[in-house]
């Protein structure tokens, strides 16, 4: 062994080390194991002899990763490098992976080798060492720190691969930082989804494959444990049985997997993977707490003993907060009942809150042949919301029956003929005889409030409404709906430009979970609806994350929802090519649905997205029904503008300066009612201006920023740029180019570094200008002028100019050459991806 006297060869720099080595291309992952390798032993190199370190952490951490690099820099030096104990004296260094798995008689030459203070060993270890090791690994520390293993920054990630800031902030977000789970999240890494799914929320599908590798890797009993703390809630983990080990114990064994991050929680991807993983018969039914949680094994007692009424009494206790097992439960009373048509009202809504809406209308479908059941006309009702759901609303108002004395069954059929005909009878609500409860007083504030929002005080209407679904939320109704009542309402109030009230009513009916179980996917989509036009992409995308967190199957009605949201970030935040393919999966839900009065505001969106990309028939048939409905009605102004704005907009992106003027006509038509109309419809003609050549500045402003205040702020950017793209003042076009960023900022990411990238740039000793430079960046990352444009809210012809004057600068001779020289100066900056343009530069 060699004493504390002999020499040492400094540790080349980690720069040095990579200029030197062969020039071979890494994949993301490589590089930032090979990265987390060095940083992990340069501690332990950067000491005279002896070496002596402790390398920890979880499986898949890098510990060998590590002891290889170790491994490699000794060989360099010369060094004789062991790998067991029991051969020390022939060697210079023993380096011991997996310490924990050594026989006993090496542990014992371990210890003893370790208690000579002037012996060069390195020992890697799962944490939470016991016995012998334990004391091995404690007299190495007092050497040199231990090298702790197990997580990824985001700032590692950006130091080493090409993955911008904000990218590797949302993987490490999404995987807790696991080393493995990293590794393999880089690779995967697509950066043409990220203007799509900012937060990487897809993630989880792409790594399903890796984790449930290493799922497969658990025994039964860490499985099982693993299965439970990503399905339920920590109050319901008390009630789960561990025999022979205690909850704290699975954690960390979880953590010691690398499965569970150190606070022993499942990261994100894991949660998701497990629940998509999990066989179906050991998917535990999540409950709301403790209580119902016992309510659930209480009720699956001694069941077989149990009559029919005792059976539909533990369902009846469970439907709000544990759907399925009243399902199973009402399901058995009707097998054991002599009429099984007394449970099948019950069955049926406990079926959709399940989702399972097909089994749902099976159900009352029994029920609706028997003109005398008690129960037909409630049936009916609930029969509605079930084709509501599959997005034919019309067949459930012809099914529905005459309930005019019942408060709860008049506020459905307005929810039904509302939605239909965007109309309602007038006349006020007859008052109920004796003490009306809870769900009567709601439903007869809801009725009031839709009849109202036909007429022309439509601020009273949506105060109404927004009240109607406060009360409704106290009546703990799991009952179907075409729509919960706060989707009602805040679909209300972004008709009146309200977008905060639209998002707090919302937020409110999702925290006292109005509608039960079938409304919670319904309440969040719609949030993120309202995340998207506030301008909050990230929120949005959390939003859609707890979604597709959610148990069982969307319904079409929220698969509609879903794929006008997703195509709603694409058309804001992604490329072209990259709206056509989320669009594209979007169209299926569009020809399988038609589209009601409370689908309009989405309806607009996917055609606007359908003229983006030049596939404008696509929506055609929905929209002229959807106008010829909202026409046939009176052009209500509560629930007509938003339609019609769209409508200008949609003539603005196919260049059809014609179709605007119907839409105006009628915006100009509801100003008198609605303060909302009557901006949009200054909007409007402000827009119409600018097309025409003739740009105010004060008057574009003025009324881009009304539109954000209305919650609209993606057009009123549009119509900023657009007449920043149309004046020959270069002042004026500064000015609304400035504002068409504040109003909406595109959200592009910082250099590695954190520091705002140059404004100007020398490229072949010749300076671009701000605006050149970020066209050339947009150029190499292969953008077509019409993305230029939308990334820069500058015209497809301004941006064609500012390459051909880009071209002319650098004495370009061809495309390639163009791309050449600006990979040159571009290429190395982070973010930039050098492919060539769809267009002819």
């Amino acid at each position: 062994m060699f004493s504390d006297a002999s020499p040492r060869t400094p540790a080349p720099s980690r720069d040095a080390a990579r200029a030197s080595a062969p020039h071979t291309r890494r994949s993301p992952s490589e590089s930032l194991s090979a990265f987390l390798a060095e940083s992990a032993v340069t501690p332990l190199l950067a000491v005279e002899l002896p070496i002596r370190g402790v390398v920890s952490g979880p499986v898949g951490a890098g510990k060998s990763a590590a002891l290889a690099a170790l491994r490699a820099e000794l060989s360099e030096r010369g060094l004789r490098i062991g790998a067991t104990p029991s051969g020390a004296a022939a060697v210079d260094v023993v380096v011991i992976d997996d310490a924990e798995s050594l026989a006993p008689g090496e542990m014992d030459a371990l210890q003893a080798l370790v208690a000579e203070s002037d012996a060069s060993v390195v020992v890697a270890h799962l944490p939470r060492p016991t016995g012998e090791l334990r004391a091995v690994s404690a007299r190495l520390q007092k050497t040199c720190p231990p090298a702790l293993l197990g997580e990824i920054t985001p700032e590692q990630i950006v130091e080493v691969t090409r993955i911008p800031a904000h990218c590797a902030q949302a993987i490490v977000e999404q995987t807790g930082g696991l080393t493995w789970l990293t590794l393999a999240a880089v690779d995967a890494h697509d950066p043409g989804v990220c203007g799509v799914d900012p937060t990487h929320r897809d993630l989880s599908r792409t790594l399903r494959t890796v984790i449930a590798h290493r799922l497969d890797s658990l025994d039964d009993a860490h499985r099982h444990s693993l299965e439970a703390l990503c399905t339920l809630r920590p109050s319901e983990l008390a009630l789960r049985a561990t025999p022979g080990m205690t909850w704290d114990a699975m954690v960390a064994d979880g953590c010691t997997a690398g499965l569970l991050a150190p606070n022993g929680a499942p990261p994100p991807v894991v949660r998701t993977a497990v629940r998509a993983l999990v066989p179906a018969h050991r998917m535990p039914e999540g409950s709301a707490d403790v209580a119902s949680a016992e309510r659930v094994s209480e009720a699956w007692r001694d069941t077989a003993a149990s009559t029919p009424s005792q059976l539909i009494a533990r369902a009846d206790g469970l439907r709000t907060t544990a759907p399925a097992q009243a399902w199973a439960l009402y399901r058995q009373a009707a097998a054991a009942s002599d009429d099984p048509t007394d449970v099948a009202l019950a069955i049926g809504i406990a079926a959709f809150n399940a989702g399972d809406p097909d089994a749902a209308g099976a159900a009352f479908d029994r029920l609706l042949p028997l003109a005398d059941h008690p129960h037909r006309a409630l049936a009916a009702d609930a029969a509605a919301a079930v084709w509501a759901s599959r997005g034919v609303l019309e067949v459930g108002a012809a099914l529905h029956a005459d309930t005019a004395g019942t408060a709860a069954s008049r506020a459905r059929a307005a929810l039904i003929t509302l939605g239909r005909d965007a109309r309602l009878g007038g006349g006020g609500v007859p008052p109920l005889p004796g003490s009306p409860d809870t769900l009567s007083v709601a439903s007869d504030a809801l009725t009031a409030a839709l009849t109202d929002s036909v007429g022309d005080d439509v601020g009273a209407a949506v105060d109404d409404l927004v009240v109607a679904s406060e009360l409704y939320s106290s009546t703990h109704s799991d009952f179907p709906l075409v729509e919960p009542p706060a989707v009602v309402a805040a679909a209300a109030a972004l008709s009146t430009g309200r977008l905060a009230l639209a998002a707090s009513v919302l937020e409110s009916a999702q925290a006292r979970r109005q509608c039960g179980h079938w409304a919670r996917a319904r309440i969040l989509l719609w949030r993120a609806w309202i995340a998207i036009l506030a301008a909050e992409p990230l929120a949005a995308t959390t939003l859609l994350t707890e979604v597709a967190e959610l148990d069982g199957e969307l319904v079409p009605r929220d698969r509609l929802i879903l794929a006008a949201c997703e195509t709603a970030l694409a058309r804001r935040y992604a490329t072209t090519a990259e709206l056509i393919t989320v669009f594209h999966g979007a169209a299926r839900e569009i020809h399988q649905q038609r589209f009601d009065v409370f689908l309009f505001p989405f309806l607009g969106e996917l055609s606007l997205a359908a003229a983006r990309t030049d596939t404008p028939d696509t929506t055609q048939r929905q929209v002229d029904a959807a106008l010829s409905t909202l026409a046939a009605a009176g052009e209500p102004p509560l629930w007509s503008p938003l339609l019609h704005w769209n409508g200008i907009q949609r003539g603005i992106l196919l260049g059809r300066p014609e179709l605007l003027v119907p839409h105006a006509h009628v915006l100009l038509a509801a100003a008198a009612h609605s303060p909302f109309a009557a901006r949009l419809a200054t909007a409007g003609r402000v827009w119409t201006d600018v097309l025409a050549g003739r740009v105010d500045p004060v008057a574009v402003q003025d009324s881009a920023r009304d539109l954000r205040a209305q919650g609209l702020a993606w057009d009123g950017a549009r119509l900023a740029a657009h007449g920043a793209a149309r004046t020959t003042d270069r002042q004026v076009y500064a000015q609304l180019l400035a504002c068409a960023r504040e109003l909406h900022p595109t959200q592009a990411p910082r250099s590695a570094s954190g520091h705002e990238e140059p404004t100007m740039l020398e490229l072949q000793g010749t300076a671009l200008s701000d605006r050149e430079t970020e066209v050339a960046r947009l150029v190499l990352q292969g953008k077509t002028y019409i993305e230029i444009g939308q990334s820069l809210f500058i015209s497809p012809r301004t941006a064609e100019h500012h390459i051909a004057r880009i071209r002319r600068r650098v004495d370009a001779t061809s495309r390639s050459d163009l791309l050449t020289k600006l990979r040159a100066m571009l290429g190395g900056e982070d973010g930039i991806t050098t492919s060539h343009t769809q267009e002819d530069t």
